[in-house]
Parts: C-alpha cells; structure tokens; sequence
C-alpha cells in the first residue's frame, strides 16, 4: 500500500531522539508512504519516540521482542524515506475475530492520516485471514483515538475498567469455590448469558488486553483448561497471560452476587505463582465494581472496546 503527501507540518516536540534517526522534516517536501511488514531493524528508530508517548510509560518498548517473534500475529510498520514512521498489529482470537492494537505515529507525521492508512491494511489482512469482525480499545479519556476509530467505521460496543489487588497483598482459597466441569457447561453458559455482566459488557471475555465473544465454545474450552470457577451461583473465568517479561493473573470475566464472586476472587488470586500483576476486568456499571472496591482492590486503567464488522462481498 503507498500513497503521496505533501505540505504538511509539524507537531512541536522534543526532538533530541528522534533526530537520530529521522533528522529534521522540511516543510513542503513530498513523501511516499508505504505499509509493510515490520522487521527487527525497526526496533530502534521506532523506539526513539514510542518511548515517549504516555509519558515514557508505554508498554510496546517492554513487547517488541516478544510481537516481532510471534509469528501467530502480524505486525506492519508505514515507512517513508527508508524509515519506519508508524506501527500497528494485527493478531487474530480464537472466537475468530481480529484484534487491533499497537498503533502508534511518529509526531512529526500526524494528521496525514497515516492512522487510517494502518488501520485499511490491518482491516485488509483480517479479512483476508477469515476475520468476520474487528475489535480494538482505547482509553476512556482518548477523545482523539475514538474519533479516529469511528472514521474507520468502528462502533463503541462497551466500556470497561480493569481493578487490581495491591502488590504483596495475600489471598487465600475459599470455601465452597471448586472448578468448573465439562458437565456444568449448560448451566455456565445460562448463568452468564442471563447475567447483568454480560449484558453490559457486550458478552466479551477479557483475555489480557484483547476481548473476544464469550461464546458456548469460547466457554466450553475454558472449561477444559480448568479456568472456570464457580461458586453459589456465581461465575469467573481466569486468564494467565503473559506479554514480554510481564506475568499476569486475570480475571477476565465474572459474574454473581457479592459474597460468592469475592470468594472466587480470593481463590483464583490464592493461585501460587510469581505474578507482575492481579487483576478483574469488568463492565462499568456492574454492581461488582462496588463490591471490588469494599474488597481493597482499586482501579487500574479503563477502556473503550469497539467493532466494526466485515463487509459483505
């Protein structure tokens, strides 16, 4: 994919860096951009001003080593001048949807709709994958972002806000919490669908950072890894996930009253292992979000989860 630019300007910013790699942009010259995949030579000229963004906490500087290895996902860079100047990834669920994320533009070229350009080669290669829907997230507080998804043809489909446990604190298993088995799939499957967790988060089980369709199936196999837990009624489902050199255990979707979901919350974070991070991600508006923070679990981060669906033909 290329396209041409020109006359465009500049976004103030600290330039020492950057510069290494991508020296000073005269206004007025005309650019080619091309999409292509990204190689392991980016890493650096990427890096030189992914680092800054959010302040200098962004997480694609702790990952790249692990998403340009991974070959179960696809990662595109758009270069001009024979630098790459922006990034996303495609990876693809097992609910067989595609995940987007990873989208970052160089700040001397924004505003050129180099977004957009990522963001029509990523709907692309979904569909020439199989992908039947796109899904992707955005902080709550990201105007700019939600704007640039919508011009995509992205729906909002939920919000949700993830919770963590302090670090150290010590959880211990309770009683009357047992694992799910395949025989309870019926019931589990009734129990979530009907519960207001699901209805306000869209069915979506959070798998670290990507959502997928809580689907029968989706549950069914969750069942089989031994990461479902129910308790008097109440249901969670738990992730181990891992990305770069962090480690977390997640609670990706729950459901139920107080007192039996905080059981499973104890039970699954009781659950040994060197953990950089202990989490719940729910659906805003749920009545556990309260039940969370009585229990001393506070909030992390929030997200706008939105979808847009394949064209037909």
């Amino acid at each position: 994919m290329r396209c041409c630019i020109s006359n465009f300007h500049t976004v103030p910013g600290d330039r020492s860096h950057r510069e290494r790699f991508y020296g000073r942009i005269s206004p007025g010259k005309s650019l080619h951009f091309e999409v292509r995949k990204a190689r392991p030579s980016d890493k650096a000229p990427l890096m030189s001003f992914i680092k800054d963004v959010w302040g200098g906490h962004d997480y694609i500087p702790h990952v790249w080593d692990y998403w340009i290895e991974d070959r179960s996902a696809k990662m595109f860079v758009i270069e001009a001048g024979g630098k790459p100047i922006a990034l996303n990834r495609v990876r693809f669920l097992p609910d067989g949807s595609a995940w987007f994320e990873g989208a970052r533009v160089h700040p001397d070229y924004r505003r050129m709709g180099l977004a957009s350009m990522l963001g029509d080669n990523a709907m692309k290669v979904a569909v020439e994958n199989g992908a039947p829907v796109f899904r992707l997230t955005s902080g709550s507080r990201n105007k700019a972002s939600h704007g640039q998804v919508a011009k995509m043809g992205f729906v909002e489909v939920a919000r949700f806000s993830s919770y963590e446990t302090e670090k150290g604190r010590r959880f211990h298993p309770r009683a009357g919490v047992r694992v799910a088995k395949t025989d309870d799939l019926g019931a589990i499957v009734h129990s979530v669908t009907d519960s207001m967790e699901y209805k306000l988060g869209g069915g979506f089980l959070w798998d670290g950072f990507a959502a997928m369709s809580l689907s029968p199936s989706i549950v069914e196999d969750a069942i089989s890894e031994g990461s479902v837990y129910v308790c008097d009624g109440a249901v969670a489902i738990r992730r181990l996930g891992r990305e770069g050199r962090a480690v977390w255990n997640q609670i990706g979707y729950i459901s139920g009253n107080e007192e039996p979901a905080l059981k499973l919350v104890d039970t699954v974070f009781a659950i040994k292992g060197e953990f950089d991070w202990r989490f719940v991600t729910l659906p805003q508006g749920s009545p556990l979000v309260g039940a969370m923070r009585r229990h001393g679990l506070r909030r992390s981060f929030s997200n706008v989860l939105f979808e847009r669906t394949a064209a037909k033909g």
